[in-house]
């Protein structure tokens, strides 16, 4: 029988924890380059600075969590973890 790569309840829980203090970050306003510099804008105005080697990162790292979320809404029976 194949191992099960879901999170524990207290696993859950802890991640319910951190998401209740984690700030929402809708779709960018704008993205751009300056100056050698990648620079977000979000959709509360708010600005941040990356090298093109930490936007690259970014988001090969963002592209590869989305489609792991995707998978344990599908994957996890008790669905998707929600903010406590």
């Amino acid at each position: 029988m194949a191992k099960s790569n879901l999170p524990s309840d207290a696993e859950r829980a802890r991640i319910s924890e951190r998401l209740s203090e984690a700030e929402t970050y809708g779709k960018p306003r704008n993205v751009w380059v300056e100056d050698g510099h990648v620079f977000v804008e979000g959709h509360n105005g708010d600005v941040i600075s990356m090298t093109p080697e930490v936007a690259i990162e970014m988001g090969r790292l963002l592209g590869n969590a989305g489609a792991d979320s995707l998978m344990n809404k599908i994957m996890d029976p008790r669905g998707p973890v929600e903010p406590a």
